[in-house]
């Protein structure tokens, strides 16, 4: 198991973004929860170093659809798809 990490940093245009990195899964979903819960407006959420997300952590990212824009990796898009998260905010690939 890869430890998770949430870092809070901005993009070139000045929005927040919150970078994370590891598994996300139902150990540490209060973490994730509340890293996105801790900042207010849109949020840009960097997936690009999660190597994987269960179901608790993909309810987390449902929850706060209406204000996210994901950015995930060629592994994680497809999941993101057929959850039908990108049918609520926008995902992105890394670099796009």
């Amino acid at each position: 198991m890869t430890p998770l990490t949430l870092t809070k940093t901005t993009d070139p245009q000045g929005r927040p973004v919150l970078k994370v990195a590891g598994e996300i899964d139902l150990s540490n979903t209060d973490a994730f929860e509340k890293a996105l819960a801790d900042t207010k407006g849109a949020l840009v959420v960097d997936l690009s170093e999660v190597h994987y997300i269960d179901s608790a952590g993909m309810s987390v990212l449902f929850t706060h659809a209406e204000r996210v824009e994901v950015i995930a990796t060629s592994l994680l898009t497809p999941l993101l798809e057929m959850s039908g998260l990108s049918s609520m905010t926008t995902v992105r690939g890394v670099g796009d």
